[in-house]
């Protein structure tokens, strides 16, 4: 039964493919009506060969050397970035170390242990802050900004307030 069924459907393709070849219509029987239709243009057309004349000309204009922006030196850059992050924390770091861990074992000898961290912790804020400001403003350039230079001097009178409170107190 099952090979009954095959031998039909191929049949029935091989003569649809057969009618199919027969029942094409002539392309001069074609209406051409411009109202409401779409013709499918079907011709082989070959293509046109290409001589210098069909060549486009480049219109692109070269660039000039004077038209690329110059980079400014003063740019900051992720390297330069990075180059001033890195002292700042190193900075830091070291005066850590100097103020707070060895000149609190200097002041503790002579005042309590209240005053020398509070004495030791505000002189570290105080060279602190002057060493952003040097690396920050100076180097990197920011000494022209307003904003920068308006939080520098309020960290700098805070520290100030945070050494005289140090020293006053007992």
């Amino acid at each position: 039964m099952n090979k009954i069924i095959i031998v039909f459907l191929n049949l029935i393709f091989l003569t649809g493919f057969v009618y199919s070849n027969t029942t094409k219509i002539s392309p001069d029987s074609v209406k051409t009506s411009n109202k409401n239709s779409l013709q499918i243009d079907t011709n082989v057309s070959t293509l046109p060969v290409i001589t210098q004349d069909t060549i486009k000309q480049d219109t692109i204009p070269a660039i000039d050397s004077l038209l690329i922006p110059v980079v400014n030196p003063n740019e900051l850059t992720n390297t330069k970035l990075f180059v001033y992050i890195l002292l700042s924390v190193l900075g830091a770091g070291l005066f850590y170390f100097l103020f707070v861990a060895t000149l609190f074992r200097t002041f503790h000898k002579t005042r309590s242990t209240r005053q020398s961290l509070l004495l030791s912790w505000s002189l570290f804020f105080v060279i602190t802050v002057i060493w952003l400001f040097i690396i920050w403003g100076v180097v990197a350039g920011f000494q022209t900004s307003v904003a920068f230079l308006v939080t520098m001097i309020f960290l700098f009178i805070v520290s100030l307030i945070m050494l005289i409170i140090a020293l006053k107190s007992n």
